[in-house]
């Protein structure tokens, strides 16, 4: 059975393009922007019936989900990419951990714009990126976006593989190629994201860098997150209390004690 698309269908097909996996629940939110996320399910669910989707539920576990079911996880189908005329992905899509990577970074980009919607920014931008392999050392994408009338342009990276020394290589690689002000490093817990900041602490990038955990972006939102050094110490990131202590951009620093 033969559907009429919509343009609302092909911005769904460019968002899953872009970001190769998505929920529903983002989706709708990547669609909406800032307003009230739209009711989508019934049309996701007729494109997969239609094989314009694939459909899949996610295996492992993800941090921010908290009912039993799994969520559903939506791919572009063969015959859509050639619609689109977008080649095959080297991403191995029906990998749980890679489906998590990727899911992870959409739900940072569905944050962001709830804090949009909240207040605590505007102008919001995302740029994924084009890594040609997942497990490529490279940032995960930019943001751009105004607080208090201070312009922000920032990278992403989520859970860098390779460790210290894929951390060091994704830093540069955004800071050479985009013209960022600081990288945030979003790690999947606390032990991590301490081996993170020990190893880059001695490096010209130390400065640049902020690190906070997915438990503490989920908790609080990313831009009221209490964002780390390489030393440990709180900074004074976008969304501190005051506004004398916006510190970006440029070089981070730590917070006054409170």
């Amino acid at each position: 059975m033969a559907i009429q698309l919509s343009e609302r269908d092909y911005l769904i097909f460019r968002l899953i393009k872009e970001h190769h996996v998505l929920l529903e629940k983002q989706i709708a939110w990547f669609i909406s922007l800032d307003e009230k996320p739209v009711l989508i399910r019934d049309r996701l669910r007729k494109l997969f019936y239609l094989d314009y989707l694939l459909c899949e539920r996610h295996t492992g576990k993800l941090p921010w989900w908290t009912t039993p079911t799994k969520p559903l996880a939506y791919m572009l189908s063969p015959m859509t990419r050639q619609m689109l005329n977008a080649s095959d992905t080297a991403y191995a899509l029906s990998d749980g951990e890679t489906q998590r990577h990727l899911l992870e970074v959409a739900n940072l980009r569905m944050l962001l714009l709830q804090d949009q919607k909240e207040g605590l920014i505007a102008n919001c931008t995302w740029e994924s990126s084009r890594k040609a392999q997942f497990d490529e050392a490279g940032y995960d994408a930019i943001v751009s976006f105004k607080q208090n009338e201070i312009s922000h342009h920032i990278g992403i990276i989520n859970n860098p593989p390779g460790g210290v020394s894929g951390a060091l290589r994704a830093v540069n690689q955004a800071l050479e190629e985009k013209a960022i002000h600081n990288v945030w490093i979003i790690s999947a817990d606390d032990s991590f994201q301490r081996s993170l900041q020990q190893g880059l602490a001695s490096t010209a990038i130390a400065g640049r860098v902020a690190f906070a955990t997915h438990q503490e972006i989920y908790k609080t939102g990313a831009i009221k997150a209490n964002w780390q050094s390489t030393n440990g110490q709180a900074l004074a990131a976008i969304g501190s209390v005051t506004d004398n202590q916006l510190t970006w951009p440029g070089h981070l620093t730590a917070a006054p004690a409170v």
